[in-house]
């Protein structure tokens, strides 16, 4: 019988008591769905998924995106990036270590991501943990005046002009310019009601932000980093250390995530593979 139990942590559950490669996916994952909304991340533990099925899965919660960078697709499903430190490809730091910052999917597109969930298929025995920081919770938490200054403002995002790395406010814009083509800038509300639950929430204050639609640039730079700063805060972020067979999701409209800095693997106890699917749209449940 499923489980769904809140995690020591700030926010989160865990969900047990599934089997999902035999479990009806139609009727097991409306209470994954359910859970997710309302504990902005869920693990899923204990499953034993081949990639068609893990794909069927990822395809309940919405319509699976290909990453922009043709690279980093698994060849043959396209909607799945590899992640970890044991494929020729990982040997580039850049690639390896290409998620360690805080940032939000496809927060660059004009639909961005609703989800994203990663498939433990193998786990270091140190290392490899994945950030979560709660923005509705950070929204909550903003004082009324604050609050009001924000609500209506709209983010100006594009892909690599900002990366959110160090202590810069805004990192280069992209060089290449065949990428800029592909993914153009666009506006997102600094505060958006949840698609589905309508809860009001930060969305995407670290990672493609650079601007402020109407606002002096380092006016807009300045708030935006001001508003990172409280989200990143202790109280609103989750470390997830990953057991093999987890499915770590998480709301996208509703988080910041980061990777943390891995080697490549020079070892078995040292290898870290996830396969990542990052969707867009309302669960298939809701449609």
């Amino acid at each position: 019988m499923i489980s769904v139990r809140p995690l020591d942590a700030p926010f989160g559950a865990e969900i047990t008591g599934i089997d999902l490669s035999e479990d009806a996916l139609d009727s097991a994952v409306k209470p994954i769905v359910d859970a997710l909304h309302e504990n902005r991340f869920v693990v899923i533990r204990d499953q034993a998924l081949d990639t068609d099925r893990y794909m069927a899965f990822g395809e309940q919660f919405g319509t699976p995106i290909p990453h922009v960078l043709d690279h980093l697709r698994m060849r043959g499903y396209p909607a799945i990036m590899e992640v970890g430190n044991t494929e020729k490809q990982h040997r580039k730091e850049a690639v390896r270590n290409g998620a360690v910052f805080w940032h939000t999917d496809q927060s660059y597109e004009a639909e961005p991501s609703s989800a994203t969930m990663l498939y433990a298929i193998k786990v270091p025995k140190q290392g490899g943990e994945t950030l979560i920081a709660d923005l509705a919770g950070a929204y909550d938490a903003l004082d009324d005046e604050t609050k009001e200054r924000i609500d209506g403002l709209v983010v100006k995002h594009l892909y690599g002009a900002a990366s959110g790395r160090g202590d810069e406010k805004i990192a280069s814009p992209l060089i290449n310019e065949e990428q800029v083509e592909k993914v153009p800038p666009v506006h997102h509300r600094l505060v958006r009601p949840h698609p589905v639950t309508g809860r009001k929430t930060l969305y995407a204050v670290a990672g493609t932000c650079y601007g402020i639609v109407g606002m002096d640039d380092e006016e807009a730079q300045d708030l935006l980093a001001e508003l990172k700063e409280h989200a990143l805060q202790d109280r609103f972020i989750y470390k997830h250390k990953y057991d093999l067979g987890d499915i770590a999701i998480w709301d996208t409209s509703a988080t910041l995530h980061s990777g943390t800095s891995i080697d490549f693997a020079d070892s078995e106890e040292n290898s870290r593979l996830l396969y990542r699917i990052s969707v867009r749209g309302k669960p298939r449940v809701y449609q």
